[in-house]
């Protein structure tokens, strides 16, 4: 038989980039011409400093030749905070919380510095979250470690993370109280109850909300294809197969506090404190599916999609009307101890 060729002969060497890098280069000239722009207005004087234009061409250079590193740098450290508006006398960008213009000196009609953090913070510490743990696995070699020391160097290498560069971006870049993503200790023991309660209503709802997945995919791949999908996620789970492997009861009980305590509070202080909190200057309603959204597509799942999307949506409304993410950590908390047994004594839940 004839092997098969391009009748338009061999691929051409840019034919043969990976289409990955080809976006990612250009992700890259993107971002670095917005870093540029970006510090032309909020550092308008700076190239005329003695040596700041070295400091601009290594924020803006870094960005294109090493976007993982040096963006989120410039985003969430070198960065000015304050939103940003034309002047009326030169038209140019400047800071909307001056008294006058960067560039020109013009008075302006100020507003008052920005209480809270906006994306480019959030873009900021996710590129550090993601390539943190990047470096974390390639420095331990944890794709040659057993599930349970992968499970546990990640879960609380990412949930420390979580919780220190929020702390980070809350405290010393804003200037905001930990109250401000919902890190109160008022009134927390009503608060964890009421967690517990709704976090204990949320079994049935997770159930049927896998039952009504698999039902609408089956609509399109047959039932018994979405069935098969839906066991697949449940027995290639980490979680499970950690859980199914006989252990120690000492490996249990830390298995259960990092999935029960610093899983919840890692996950609720990012994800409610600082993903709600952003995108609530859109309206709650849109953070709340937003941020529902995108903590159940981080999970990577197809049919448990919208059971996770569903106890996201319960678990920011929850922290709306509280104003405490001690009730959402509380029912994150018994989601994940259901999770946990369920794996471990096998129940068909």
């Amino acid at each position: 038989m004839m092997p098969l060729t391009s009748p338009w002969g061999p691929p051409s060497p840019l034919e043969q980039v990976p289409i990955g890098l080809v976006i990612f280069i250009a992700t890259s000239l993107a971002a670095a011409i917005w870093v540029w722009r970006d510090i032309r207005i909020r550092f308008p004087r700076r190239h005329e400093e003695s040596g700041a234009w070295l400091w601009e061409a290594l924020l803006v250079g870094g960005t294109l030749v090493a976007l993982p590193i040096f963006l989120p740098m410039y985003l969430i450290g070198a960065r000015p905070v304050g939103a940003v508006t034309a002047c009326p006398s030169c038209g140019r960008g400047t800071l909307s919380h001056r008294a006058t213009c960067l560039h020109c000196g013009h008075p302006i009609a100020f507003e008052a510095l920005p209480g809270s953090w906006g994306l480019g913070e959030v873009v900021g510490v996710v590129i550090a979250i993601t390539v943190s743990l990047r470096v974390i696995a390639e420095g331990t070699g944890l794709n040659d470690l057993p599930p349970f020391t992968v499970l546990t160097v990640i879960g609380v290498a990412q949930n420390a993370l979580f919780v220190l560069l929020v702390a980070y971006i809350v405290r010393r870049r804003y200037h905001q109280p930990l109250a401000a993503i919902g890190l109160t200790a008022q009134r927390w023991p009503w608060w964890s109850a009421v967690g517990v309660i709704v976090g204990a209503g949320m079994i049935p709802v997770s159930v049927a909300g896998e039952r009504v997945a698999i039902l609408v995919m089956g609509l399109f791949i047959g039932t018994a294809r979405a069935e098969a999908i839906a066991a697949s996620e449940s027995a290639n789970d980490i979680l499970a197969s950690v859980l199914r492997t006989p252990r120690s009861l000492l490996e249990v009980v830390w298995l259960l506090v990092l999935l029960c305590v610093l899983v919840p509070i890692g996950e609720e202080v990012f994800f409610r404190g600082f993903i709600y909190n952003t995108l609530r200057r859109w309206g709650w309603v849109w953070a709340v599916i937003l941020s529902s959204v995108l903590f159940a597509a981080v999970h990577l799942q197809i049919v448990h999609f919208l059971p996770i999307l569903l106890l996201g949506v319960v678990l920011a409304v929850l922290y709306q009307r509280t104003g405490s993410l001690v009730a959402s950590m509380a029912v994150h908390g018994v989601n994940n101890l259901i999770a946990a047994l369920a794996a471990l004594y096998n129940w068909n839940i």
